[in-house]
């Protein structure tokens, strides 16, 4: 007999999936959101919404995959595929690529972005609070385990995302407007970049990675299907309100004033509705919050995911290395006061290019009869997490012509 669960229940066995949300909120969703909503008020959201949609067809499945075959996602399409010397090695290579490219970049304006709301903050020099920030996140990754650290900096990244969601309802946004954003597909000249960048922040390869790995380490049994769904279902959800408040709040107070989008830090004129003369100290603190907890979160992927991939000694001198070097990485262009805007687009950008990677190998296995049996995907499965995989693919494509054309 089927064993009921209560909501409590169902909250305190989550897990995997948070790990994902709490990549979400990061400078560069901020950064994305806020340039989404400024330049073209409400017209993207369709964008929050389907990536939101795409996330959690995949995740579904990811959970899916490793909770049945106990394999993560890189395995389990090895083995869907028979396991073959060539194969196993091609897409080894491929995830490795995706895992270091895509990781370095965010890391980077995770550092950038953090580093900006702390120097103002505090009234630092950028480089000052560039290694104050890469000190703690290095620690975190490298020598410490981070967990209470990443506990403080989430709850501060919730605590942002309610004051955006209260925002967006203060500001009074055009309803109409908004829901026309969600539901009518728009690309608006020029936006293109913005799109890709807004599908790349939510939708990351490497988070698909690890949530993959964390689920087949958390459950073993298809008892435990129900429990992965809620799991997806809540934490996802909770980041797309946030994002989509993001855009929302920034299209309503911001869209034709003429603003221009050179910091992170520029979304502090959003929650002047609400904070007034706390607005920037409040921004500040909520950029260096979700700055340093993405900081931590995301090379801790690297040092979790690239050793099981490799076969390397997990939490050992490797693992760390993977790990640090992206933290390093993201301090020196933090310290250098590169520009957080076209690094943080950029990533989002790599991002869209490396994800259809990651789909197409979530879909060869959930496909895969010897790995899933009776657990494979049915007909609507195959049709929602196809056209994501479609689409991820088509943005990818433009994604590369897009950076090509700069050459």
């Amino acid at each position: 007999m089927k064993e009921k669960k209560s909501f409590m229940d169902r909250i305190k066995n989550m897990g995997p999936a948070a790990i994902v949300t709490s990549a979400f909120i990061g400078p560069g969703t901020i950064t994305t959101t806020t340039l989404a909503g400024v330049d073209y008020e409400y017209q993207l959201l369709w964008a929050v919404l389907f990536s939101g949609v795409a996330l959690i067809s995949l995740m579904q499945m990811t959970s899916r995959i490793s909770i049945i075959s106990q394999k993560d996602i890189t395995f389990a399409t090895i083995e869907a595929l028979g396991n073959k010397p060539g194969i196993r090695k091609m897409i080894i290579a491929l995830v490795t690529l995706t895992l270091f490219v895509t990781g370095f970049g965010f890391e980077a304006g995770n550092l950038i972005g953090g580093s900006l709301g702390f120097a103002d903050l505090f009234n630092l020099p950028q480089w000052v609070a560039a290694l104050v920030l890469g000190g703690a996140a290095f620690y975190a990754v490298v020598i410490g385990t981070a967990k209470t650290l990443e506990k403080l900096m989430s709850l501060f990244v919730g605590l942002m995302g309610l004051l955006f969601f209260v925002t967006m309802i203060l500001v009074q946004p055009d309803y109409g407007a908004v829901l026309q954003g969600f539901v009518t597909p728009s690309v608006p000249d020029g936006s293109i970049v913005n799109v890709i960048s807004l599908i790349g922040t939510t939708l990351i390869g490497i988070n698909i990675l690890i949530h993959s790995l964390s689920t087949a380490e958390k459950w073993d049994d298809p008892a435990h299907l129900g429990d992965a769904s809620f799991d997806t279902y809540f934490n996802v959800g909770i980041g797309l309100i946030i994002t989509a408040a993001i855009v929302i709040a920034a299209g309503t107070v911001l869209y034709g004033t003429g603003t221009e989008v050179t910091s992170p830090i520029v979304f502090s004129q959003m929650l002047q509705p609400v904070l007034g003369d706390f607005a920037r100290w409040i921004g500040d603190l909520g950029i260096t919050s979700a700055g340093l907890s993405s900081a931590i979160a995301t090379p801790l992927i690297l040092k979790e995911v690239v050793p099981h991939v490799l076969g390397w000694e997990r939490n050992g001198i490797k693992a760390r290395i993977a790990g640090g070097s992206a933290v390093v990485f993201g301090t020196v262009l933090a310290a250098l006061g590169q520009s957080p805007v076209q690094i943080i687009i950029f990533a989002s950008a790599l991002s869209g290019i490396f994800l259809p990677i990651i789909a197409i190998m979530v879909m060869i296995s959930a496909n895969s009869e010897k790995l899933m049996g009776k657990y494979k995907n049915n007909i609507l499965q195959n049709v929602v997490g196809g056209f994501a995989t479609i689409i991820t693919l088509i943005l990818g494509i433009r994604s590369i012509l897009n950076f090509l054309s700069n050459f």
